[in-house]
């Protein structure tokens, strides 16, 4: 550079191609790499983006005449560096190379440039990579909290003095001594003392009597608290019919495989209808919306992920995606990002609680593969500002995926009742380009079905996975399953068959009506305040005077099972057609708890209490953090 370029370095784009066309190397390589620093922007030329400009500044500088390497004349005699320093690391390399091996000058010239491009190539990702870590975290806004800060110190602590022996011996027995009270604890909540465990399979076998009764019995026991109405979501449904009818469709396609249309043929008529039934509600009469059956919410977003990912792979040749979500975004995300090696950029939550479209805005770059919004969130059931994320993403060329599994047989619904002020959301909006609906949820369906819908064929395909070298024989699936229950879909297209669109408008209607009579409710409780606009079924609510955790907490002594969440602390009932008609002892209960903890604010919470483990989870890194959670999953499925 100090050779070539005497002034700033100020090559246009125009300027860079004629470096390409000319052969000039200098220029080339400054212009695309310099262009691709300052513009890492989505709407890029396709030249500067990172999968295709590489091999083209690769042909421009093999055509070149070599002026960031060793000349050929020097090269081919081996010419030693220069006291004034004019030869680079790369030339002595290349003359080195050239001297013991006798490679001509044209293939030692074209070696160096390689190196060189290689080379430049990872200091262009870095700094790119440095780069949008920085904006990302700029994009939070907002000054880290002390906790926030010890927090940070203490995972950097652990994971250094986790790769020290001594410090590690040390880290380890504290983490375990922790681990076995949990244990412990554990141990008495999850495995009820009158548990009859069976470690090994019965010699005989049972009869099928003993095994219903068992069953049924426990069952029976288990169903109480769910259909008393106490249980913020989890059952969505409930009605004795309805199960009925669900449970004669599984029992009709038990065996069913949809991976053997040639055996089972319907299965595919019944997938297919559930599909398009699905789209019909959000496609907004846009016939190319398409899907599949997935397994649950979880794997409907895996899979809008993957097929994003894999799309944007084969059109733009982008090999480090990056995905930008809210902090409240379902934890799906993070297992998808996890699970594929996409970069997971988050950006906050604006005072509403709904993605902060500014920040996204910011942390957009060329590979961006994907933004993710919520219709409604889990956490405070807010409707993230999609129109607005359309118009943004449909400009820069980015995939909108919208998270309406919650939202999927409501919001349509909603919107058609002039009473309820429901948003766009759906493929009515041209940017989005794939949802997420479960037909286990509102859809009321048996638990384990979800649809993932896709703008078009193309962007759908690319979820599916093809292996024709098996020597199985020619192996395609379009989910993560191979073998898949085909008696789940059945028992979906059941549900919807029978409720029809009348029965999910009145179900709606009594839903929204239900959490909208809790949500005033809580407003008129003291010490208590009402979280987002609530428009849909979740009814969130947190404390500015003490930790509403506690609230949670009491509730459950009064037989509810509420959602506990954090950042910020909170605590939600997810109303369901179960919910209804138990709104006055909701709100009833609800007075007494927070009065309680209200005059016994000073009070310690019980070590088994959600206040109590929050709180410790909110000051201890994320490391000895997950070891407990790691622990608590362990033990439900010790026998």
């Amino acid at each position: 550079l100090r050779q070539k370029q005497q002034g700033p370095l100020e090559i246009s784009a125009a300027e860079a191609m004629d470096g390409v066309v000319a052969g000039d190397k200098l220029k080339a390589v400054l212009g695309l790499g310099t262009a691709l620093f300052l513009l890492d922007r989505p709407r890029t030329h396709w030249l500067l983006r990172p999968g295709t400009w590489v091999p083209v500044s690769l042909i421009c500088l093999a055509a070149g005449r070599g002026q960031l390497t060793l000349s050929a004349t020097a090269a081919s005699q081996g010419t030693p560096p220069s006291a004034g320093g004019q030869s680079s690391l790369l030339s002595i390399l290349a003359s080195l190379i050239s001297q013991n091996h006798g490679l001509t000058p044209q293939i030692t010239t074209l070696f160096g440039d390689v190196i060189g491009l290689i080379v430049l190539k990872e200091v262009l990702a870095a700094v790119l990579a440095a780069k949008r870590f920085i904006a990302a975290r700029l994009s939070l806004r907002a000054i880290p909290s002390s906790t926030e800060i010890s927090k940070t110190l203490l995972s950097f602590v652990m994971e250094v003095g986790s790769r020290v022996p001594f410090l590690s011996a040390v880290l380890d027995k504290q983490v375990q001594k922790e681990v076995g009270k949990m244990e412990e604890s554990l141990m008495e909540t999850l495995r009820p003392k009158d548990r009859n465990a069976q470690y090994a399979m019965p010699e005989d076998g049972m009869a099928a009597d003993e095994i219903l009764s068992m069953l049924r019995g426990l069952a029976e026991k288990e169903d109480m608290k769910w259909q008393e109405g106490l249980v913020s979501g989890a059952v969505y449904h409930g009605e004795s019919k309805h199960l009925q009818l669900l449970n004669e469709a599984y029992a009709a396609y038990s065996v069913c495989n949809p991976l053997h249309p040639d055996i089972w043929p319907s299965s595919i008529k019944y997938e297919a209808e559930v599909v398009q039934w699905v789209a019909n509600l959000v496609n907004a009469g846009d016939q190319g919306v398409c899907g599949c059956v997935t397994s649950g919410g979880t794997e409907s977003i895996i899979l809008a992920i993957k097929a994003h990912r894999d799309h944007a792979r084969a059109t733009k040749g982008i090999l480090h995606p990056e995905l930008i979500a809210c902090t409240s975004a379902h934890a799906a995300v993070d297992k998808a990002c996890d699970l594929m090696g996409i970069q997971l950029v988050k950006v906050p939550m604006t005072e509403d609680y709904t993605i902060d479209v500014a920040a996204v805005r910011r942390c957009l770059s060329a590979d961006t593969i994907l933004v993710y919004s919520s219709a409604p969130s889990f956490p405070q059931g807010v409707i993230d500002p999609i129109s607005t994320l359309s118009d943004l993403c449909l400009g820069h060329g980015v995939g909108l995926h919208v998270d309406c599994c919650l939202g999927g047989f409501i919001l349509p619904f909603a919107r058609d009742m002039d009473e309820f002020d429901i948003p766009a959301f759906d493929f009515g909006l041209p940017g989005v380009t794939s949802m997420s609906v479960d037909t286990h949820k509102y859809g009321y369906s048996s638990k384990g079905t979800s649809v993932v819908l896709y703008r078009n064929k193309a962007l759908r395909k690319q979820q599916y996975f093809a292996y024709p070298e098996w020597t199985g024989g020619l192996y395609v699936t379009p989910t993560i399953a191979g073998s898949r229950p085909g008696a789940l879909t059945v028992a979906a297209w059941a549900s919807l068959a029978s409720i029809g669109k009348k029965g999910f408008q009145e179900r709606t209607k009594s839903i929204i009506h239900c959490a909208q009579a809790i949500a005033q409710g809580v407003k008129n409780i003291p010490g208590l305040f009402i979280m987002g606009d609530q428009r849909a079924m979740i009814v969130c609510f947190g404390s500015r005077e003490f930790n509403v955790l506690r609230v949670g907490d009491m509730m459950s002594k009064k037989g509810w099972s509420l959602n506990s969440l954090q950042h910020p602390n909170a605590v939600h009932i997810c109303c369901t057609i179960r919910t209804i008609g138990h709104e006055k002892k909701f709100l009833d209960d609800l007075a007494e708890a927070t009065a309680h903890v209200r005059a016994n604010s000073s009070g310690k919470d019980a070590e088994d209490s959600s206040a109590a483990m929050y709180g410790m989870a909110g000051g201890m890194p994320n490391g000895p953090v997950k070891e407990l959670m790691f622990t608590y999953t362990d033990i439900k499925l010790v026998v």
